[in-house]
């Protein structure tokens, strides 16, 4: 994975990932899922990732998100959100910078939604998580951002399972 930084302003930088190396669980086949990686995002910007398969997207998103699994662990670097470094944050407070502060669109729609819940309660969930409105104005703010999205009727889509 190769990131191209370009020096910017402090203040002008929402994320910035210095020297992020993570280490992989003892007998795989390489130490490090990611080394030495380092780029900025400035508020208001896409970052697009690329590279292929194993190289290490995943795994460094999921390492912003604090989202790593216990056997994979950030060994150097810096994950600096709005300047506060979050690596060792207690996972309470990084719970409070998820979909607040900084979000994910995981790609895999299994790991991404719970097929035992509607799509309306999965995401008057997280607004609940997030102390946003009351049920009855979540269920309309929820019917808004399926609009929003484009999805054809929002309103059954509501009630449906993913």
């Amino acid at each position: 994975m190769v990131a191209s930084i370009q020096p910017v302003a402090p203040h002008d930088v929402a994320l910035s990932v210095r020297d992020l190396t993570v280490n992989l669980p003892k007998g795989m086949e390489r130490t490090h899922a990611v080394e030495n990686i380092s780029f900025d995002l400035k508020r208001g910007q896409i970052l697009c990732v690329i590279g292929e398969s194993g190289s290490g997207k995943s795994v460094t998103a999921n390492a912003i998100m604090g989202l790593l699994p216990r056997v994979i662990h950030v060994s150097s670097g810096a994950i600096h959100l709005d300047g506060t470094n979050i690596i060792g944050m207690p996972q309470d407070k990084l719970r409070g910078l998820r979909g607040r502060v900084v979000s994910m669109i995981f790609q895999d729609p299994l790991s991404a939604l719970n097929p035992l819940m509607t799509v309306g309660a999965q995401i008057d969930e997280v607004m609940a998580a997030h102390g946003v409105g009351t049920p009855k104005s979540r269920r309309g703010r929820t019917v808004d951002l399926l609009t929003e999205v484009g999805l054809p009727d929002p309103e059954l889509m509501y009630h449906q399972y993913p």
